[in-house]
């Protein structure tokens, strides 16, 4: 091994020791099995309770899905849903000055009364807009998969409230809106301000930024399950193989 890459590889180990450093959370993990009648928990051990008393919006239905996918990791919290006819909100308290990760977990299931390619429907948290007239059939569809998470990490807004407001479209006859899972996570905060690739006089506040998450990738690794992830976020981590379309793979082991 060279000098040259003696110093990347230990350069790699600093910054993976920074990262687990700055990853730890302080804050109390909330997951709310939406639908649900009473507290259970996941294979991973993760405890889920009932949404009922964060929803702040009388007259909602609850559907319990008329069939089960083989390809689900747990039954808990797919298996049932939230179902909104109407514009319906959570209220959940946060830590105002802290940065949180917003997670929804969707399963496009049949739920009985209800044609799943019926809803459509837009999110927001505290008014920002997360999905607009989306279809979690259609997407699950696309991405050839039984359920969905979209992730979200929201910056702090001073308010010491989450809210969660789902839509129905008003452009689909009989459409309705469902979740099955929401879970809001502390985390520190990890953005600061950053230059604009190819514009080197110009910066953008990632700090102030809402972001969602894409892909989380462990580079020349395995998948991590959220039970296993550092600092107690519950990220879940995927195997970078699937996305890299070059032969000249090259992989370190650290020791």
């Amino acid at each position: 091994m060279n000098e040259k890459t003696r110093t990347l590889c230990s350069l790699l180990c600093f910054f993976s020791v920074i990262l687990v450093s700055i990853s730890q959370s302080n804050g109390q993990d909330l997951a709310l099995a939406c639908g649900a009648s009473e507290p259970s928990s996941d294979p991973d051990k993760k405890k889920w309770e009932p949404d009922t008393k964060f929803l702040k919006t009388p007259n909602t239905d609850h559907a319990t899905a008329t069939y089960q996918d083989p390809s689900l990791l747990s039954t808990i919290p797919y298996m049932t849903a939230r179902i909104f006819t109407a514009p319906a909100t959570y209220e959940i308290p946060v830590k105002g000055d802290k940065r949180h990760l917003l997670r929804l977990h969707f399963y496009p299931s049949e739920y009985t009364g209800l044609n799943i390619d019926d809803s459509y429907f837009s999110v927001a948290a505290n008014d920002i807009t997360l999905l607009s007239n989306f279809s979690a059939a259609i997407t699950c569809q696309a991405l050839t998969q039984a359920y969905l998470v979209r992730e979200y990490s929201l910056a702090p807004t001073l308010k010491d409230a989450l809210t969660i407001t789902f839509t129905p479209s008003d452009k689909h006859p009989k459409a309705f809106a469902f979740i099955n899972g929401i879970e809001v996570v502390e985390m520190p905060e990890l953005f600061d301000t950053a230059v604009l690739v190819g514009f080197t006089d110009q910066t953008a506040d990632a700090k102030s930024a809402n972001l969602q998450t894409m892909f989380r990738l462990n580079v020349g690794g395995q998948d991590i399950p959220g039970s296993q992830d550092s600092g107690g976020l519950t990220r879940t981590w995927y195997n970078d193989a699937p996305y890299i379309f070059s032969a000249g793979l090259v992989f370190f082991f650290f020791f």
